[in-house]
C-alpha cells in the first residue's frame, strides 16, 4: 500500500512562505518609509525654525558647521601721530546740556552713536579669518573715533564696526591699553553721531543711568538698553590682576556688553561699561552665590585721558613682566613653611618673566636686594622702572632661593 500523499501540506507550505516573503517585503517598505519621514521631518523642522524666526533688522550671522570664509580687510598697524587727525569731540556747553524728559527720549538721541564691534582670528585648521569674538563700543568723534574695550579687539586679526543702521565698515585699530582696558578704534568717514562728553567726576550716588550695547552677539541683541542708577562713584576693583577706579552701578551689563557706553539722562557718556561681578561668594559647601546688580565701568574722564594718549603715541607704555602675584602673609607663610613674600599665581606666555625662567608658584622675595612682602611692593618697584631695563629678582622654589634676573618689557605688546 502506497503512503497518502497530503497534496494540501505543500499548498499550506508554498502558501506560507509567500505571506512570509510578503510581509518582509512589506516590513522592509515600511521602514524604508519611515528613515525617509524621519529624515524630511528633521529637515523640514530646521526650515520651519529658519522661516518662522523673525528677521532681524540687522543682517543675520549664517550659523554653519565651518567658520565664516568671508574675510574683512586685516587690521591696519597703528599710524604716526600726523597720519592721524584729532579727536573732533562733540563739545556741550551747560548752555547746551538738557535734562531729556524721558528714557525713551536719552535712547533715542544716543542709540545711533553705539556701535558693535566684531573681531576676527584666523582659523586654526584652515588659516581664513573668522569671526572670533564682539562686543560694543561708542562713537566720540564726527570723524570716526571709536572707544571700546581693549579686550574686546585683543588678538584681532581685522576688526568691523556694525553700526545701528545695519552698515558694517572696517576699522583701524590705532592702539591700546590693556591696563586700563581700553582701545581706540577708527573708521573713515564723516559727519559719524558722536556722543556728547559728560563729566564723570561730578557724579552722585543715586544718579540714574542707562547702559546701551549688545549682550551676547553683535547682531541678536543689538542695541539693548538696560537702566539703573550709580551705585557708587569711585571703587577700586582688581579685575584680570589690574587695579582701577570705576562706577558702580546696577544696570544689566552682560558679555557682549563691555566697551559700550553708560549714559546720564542728559545722553552724555559717562562711562564705558567694563566688568561685572558673577559671584558673590561662596557657601559653607564650596557653591558659588550668584551676584546681580553689580557692574562696573570706567569714568570717562580717565577714558579720555588713556585715549588722547594712545591717540598721540599709538598706545600707552606700561612697564611690566607680565606676572599675576599673591601677596603670602605670616600666617600663609608659617601654615606652609615658606617665606613670606609673592607667590606667582600666572605667567604671560613669551612675556619677561616667563623667558627669564620664572614658574608658577615661585615666591619672589627681594626685587633688587629690596624685600617685597605685598603685591603693591612688586608692583610699584617694577612700574618705576623704563622698558629695557633689568631687576633681578630673589625667589624662594622648592626650598631653596633662587636669583633671576628679568628684563622688564611693554605690557601692552605682551601676547
Amino acid at each position: 500500500m502506497e503512503p497518502e500523499i497530503n497534496n494540501h501540506t505543500k499548498q499550506d507550505k508554498g502558501l506560507s512562505a509567500l505571506i512570509w516573503t510578503l510581509s518582509i517585503l512589506l516590513c522592509a517598505t515600511i521602514v524604508g518609509f519611515m528613515v525617509v519621514g524621519i529624515g524630511f521631518f528633521r529637515i523640514m523642522r530646521v526650515q520651519t525654525a529658519v522661516k518662522t524666526t523673525p528677521a532681524p533688522e540687522l543682517p543675520a550671522v549664517e550659523i554653519t558647521p565651518e567658520p565664516m570664509e568671508t574675510a574683512p580687510q586685516p587690521a591696519v598697524e597703528p599710524a604716526p601721530q600726523e597720519e592721524l587727525p584729532q579727536m573732533e569731540l562733540n563739545p556741550q556747553t551747560p548752555s547746551d546740556m538738557q535734562i531729556f524728559a524721558s528714557i525713551p527720549d536719552v535712547v533715542e538721541a544716543a542709540s545711533g552713536s553705539v556701535v558693535g564691534i566684531i573681531q576676527y582670528q584666523p582659523n586654526a585648521r584652515t588659516g581664513k579669518l573668522t569671526e572670533y569674538a564682539s562686543g560694543s563700543g561708542f562713537i566720540v568723534s564726527e570723524n570716526g573715533y571709536i572707544l571700546t574695550n581693549a579686550h574686546v579687539v585683543s588678538g584681532a586679526a581685522a576688526v568691523d564696526v556694525l553700526f545701528s543702521d545695519g552698515e558694517k565698515k572696517t576699522a583701524q585699530v590705532v592702539g591700546s591699553d590693556v591696563t586700563t582696558d581700553i582701545a581706540v578704534l577708527k573708521v573713515e568717514g564723516e559727519n559719524y553721531p558722536a556722543l556728547p562728553i559728560g563729566d564723570s567726576s561730578t557724579l552722585r550716588v543715586g544718579e540714574y543711568v542707562i547702559a546701551i550695547g549688545n549682550p551676547l552677539s553683535a547682531y541678536e541683541l543689538y542695541g539693548t538698553v538696560t537702566f539703573g542708577i550709580i551705585s557708587a562713584t569711585a571703587r577700586e576693583i582688581n579685575i584680570d590682576g589690574f587695579v582701577n577706579t570705576y562706577l558702580q552701578t546696577d544696570a544689566a551689563i552682560n558679555f557682549g556688553n563691555s566697551g559700550g557706553p553708560l549714559i546720564n539722562m542728559a545722553g552724555q557718556v559717562i562711562g564705558m561699561n567694563t566688568a561685572k561681578s558673577i559671584t558673590a561668594g561662596y557657601d559653607t559647601r564650596g557653591n558659588a552665590i550668584s551676584a546681580e546688580g553689580i557692574g562696573f565701568a570706567l569714568p570717562i574722564q580717565n577714558v579720555m585721558e588713556i585715549a588722547n594718549v594712545i591717540l598721540q603715541e599709538g598706545s600707552m607704555v606700561r612697564p611690566g613682566i607680565g606676572v599675576q602675584i599673591r601677596t603670602v602673609d605670616e600666617e600663609t607663610a608659617a601654615e606652609n613653611n615658606v617665606p613670606v613674600g609673592c607667590r606667582v599665581e600666572e605667567l604671560t606666555q613669551g612675556a619677561p618673566a616667563d623667558k627669564a625662567g620664572m614658574k608658577v608658584g615661585d615666591i619672589i622675595t627681594q626685587a633688587d636686594g629690596r624685600p617685597v612682602t605685598v603685591n603693591d611692593d612688586v608692583v610699584n618697584y617694577v612700574r618705576s622702572l623704563k622698558v629695557g631695563d633689568t631687576v633681578v629678582f630673589t625667589v624662594y622654589r622648592d626650598g631653596a632661593y633662587l636669583t633671576i634676573s628679568v628684563t622688564v618689557g611693554d605690557m601692552n605688546k605682551f601676547n
